[in-house]
């Protein structure tokens, strides 16, 4: 793993194959474009080692063609794989095109994308055609008399297609997968987001097939929820709607007002869910110094840390003792940051103070993640 990492053309491979985060929707229908990069390499090596043998004259063309499947090594090979490859070519290029229509990749911003899209199409059917007509057989002759026509009723279709899809779709379509149907492997900021905000407010949640993850905060903080919904979005893991504030009754009858959104459900969630909650009760981890990364951290500050004088405290009452000691630890172990745990004022309740000769150290870790507005805790 250190090879593909250090090595200058490994590390671009790496970078593309490997490491490269991907929309967690991603489905089958997106192999086409690969699928049909492959056939073009194939096209390519199997036409020229068939222009090899072509003589590409009006009398000897058809004779050559000949040659090369009775004469020629392997030459039937060849031109066979040549022909199917090609008829495969126009069948992936209809599902492309499909799937592009289904999920409304004509619109903006990909509007240049389809565009040339379709030059490249168009080129490609000019391309099969003279391809076709080059063995000078009879298949050929019907070829050069008939396919234009077919064409011409094909880019019909095609256009009428297009207008179609257009006018039914006014919006780009939101394709809702079921939890099922998600699947990881996640990159490391979702997973350094979710835990930074189970730190905090965030709350887990299992359903039928997966689990989702809520997060939760006074209205007065909607600028960090809107940091962080964005953060989410933009990954795939929840609705582009930005969420809104809502009302709810408080203590002593009190109106209260609150930002709230959820992620999708996942599958791949599971496990996630399983090391944070025992019989529905939120726990820390033992493995969190695996997961508390600077921006979980940063999370963490932003959603449950305040300021006291020139240091802070992590609101961690609904952690036990030994749970404050694992993050404790894992503060010092990932950070050298020093803490200690006080009683919050009720029995079996604690919260976390970050003592004041780290808070340069923790400073300099988190403040490139801290939105504006949250500055203030970190002084």
């Amino acid at each position: 793993m250190r090879l593909l990492k250090t090595n200058v053309l490994l590390r671009l491979l790496n970078s593309y194959i490997v490491d490269s985060p991907q929309p967690a929707n991603l489905s089958y229908l997106w192999n086409f474009g690969s699928l049909l990069g492959t056939c073009l390499i194939i096209q390519i090596l199997t036409g020229v080692f068939l222009a090899m043998h072509y003589q590409p004259h009006v009398d000897f063309a058809f004779n050559s063609v000949e040659h090369i499947m009775r004469d020629v090594n392997a030459g039937w090979i060849l031109r066979y794989t040549h022909a199917n490859v090609a008829s495969f070519f126009f069948i992936f290029v209809y599902a492309h095109i499909a799937r592009g229509l289904y999920y409304s990749s004509y619109k903006s911003p990909r509007i240049l994308v389809w565009s040339i899209g379709v030059i490249i199409l168009i080129l490609m059917m000019a391309i099969a055609f003279l391809g076709y007509v080059l063995p000078y057989g009879q298949m050929s002759l019907w070829g050069f008399f008939n396919k234009p026509q077919m064409y011409n009723l094909f880019l019909i279709y095609l256009s009428l297609l297009l207008i179609i899809s257009i006018s039914l779709n006014n919006e780009p379509k939101v394709i809702r997968l079921k939890g099922i149907y998600r699947i990881g492997v996640h990159n490391r900021d979702i997973i350094s987001i979710i835990f930074g905000s189970l730190l905090g407010e965030g709350q887990g949640e299992k359903r039928l097939l997966g689990s989702r993850f809520s997060f939760y905060q006074e209205a007065v903080q909607v600028e960090y929820m809107l940091f962080l919904h964005k953060l989410l979005s933009e990954l795939g893991y929840c609705n582009s709607k930005l969420p809104i504030i809502t009302t709810r009754l408080g203590s002593k009858g009190k109106i209260r007002k609150i930002v709230r959104f959820s992620t999708w459900t996942y599958t791949s969630f599971n496990w996630i869910y399983d090391l944070w909650y025992n019989n529905k009760i939120k726990h820390v981890p033992e493995c969190i110094d695996q997961y508390l990364t600077p921006l979980a951290l940063a999370i963490w500050i932003m959603d449950e840390g305040a300021k006291v004088g020139q240091s802070l405290k992590f609101g961690t009452n609904s952690f036990s003792y030994n749970d404050c000691l694992l993050i404790i630890k894992a503060l010092n172990n990932n950070f050298n940051i020093k803490a200690s745990i006080q009683s919050a004022g009720q029995k079996d309740q604690y919260i976390i103070y970050i003592w004041k000769e780290s808070m340069t150290d923790l400073i300099n870790i988190v403040s490139p993640y801290i939105v504006s507005n949250m500055k203030y805790k970190l002084n």
